[in-house]
Formats: structure tokens, sequence, C-alpha cells
């Protein structure tokens, strides 16, 4: 029973979690000092880490533009 659920671990971790795999080096635009965890956000030849980026980056100038409508609108409130 045991086996099983090693060889499990074994096979789906690395499909599922490819972050579970451990780099020796820092890949490019990532710090040295930076905890191999975080390698997947700053890396530069994954599209996903610059997308995910762009959308956070997108929904704090959404807020900020919401904001400033909220704020104009409140004197036309009634």
């Amino acid at each position: 029973m045991a086996t099983h659920r090693t060889l499990l671990m074994c096979l789906g971790l690395p499909l599922f979690f490819p972050g579970a795999l451990a780099q020796n080096h820092a890949p490019p635009g990532c710090s040295p000092d930076l905890d191999p965890l975080y390698y997947n956000l700053c890396d530069r030849s994954g599209a996903w880490g610059i997308v995910l980026e762009a959308v956070a980056g997108a929904g704090i100038i959404t807020t900020f533009v919401l904001t400033i409508i909220l704020v104009a609108s409140l004197p036309f409130v009634q």
C-alpha cells in the first residue's frame, strides 16, 4: 500500500506542481538570493508570470479609476 502511495507522489507531483522540482540556479530575471519557491514568478522565459503581473497591474489601475469615478459622482447622489 505504501509503495502505491510513493509511486503516485513521484509520478504526480512534477506534473501538477512543476515548482516542486528543485533548481540549483536562479533563472534570468530572478535575484540569486530569492527563495526557489518564487522562481516561476520572475522567470522571463515563462509567459504566465508576465501575464499574471499584467493582470494584477490592470486590476490596480481599474480599482483606482473606479474609486475616482465613485468620488466624482458622490455630489450627484441624492
